[in-house]
């Protein structure tokens, strides 16, 4: 169970997007959260989902490419541990937008 070190690292990306001197990067913390998956995964995984709205146009939302740039004495532990964090990837929801029921028709 790497739960507890995958919860580390996405507390040190919000600790480093809330930093960060690039505006930018302040308004990517102010619309992402990431959710836990209340019930474990067939294989007893436990699966996470990056809710982001609204998304920052142009921003670049890769975890360690924020966390290298803003801490970056921190690279190899940071990567160490998020590596080793994960059993798989998955992609559990993507794709366009069907309905957008904030918008008027």
């Amino acid at each position: 169970d790497k739960t507890a070190d995958f919860e580390a690292v996405m507390t040190r990306l919000r600790d480093a997007l809330a930093k960060s001197e690039k505006p930018e990067r302040r308004q990517q913390a102010a619309g992402w959260r990431v959710v836990k998956v209340p019930q474990p995964m067939p294989d007893g995984t436990i699966a996470y989902v990056h809710v982001i709205n609204p998304v920052v146009q142009g921003a670049d939302y890769t975890i360690m490419q924020i966390l290298y740039d803003e801490l970056p004495t921190e690279r190899q532990a940071l990567y160490e541990q998020y590596r080793g964090a994960f059993a798989k990837n998955l992609s559990l929801a993507q794709g366009p937008i069907a309905v957008d029921l904030s918008k008027a028709p």
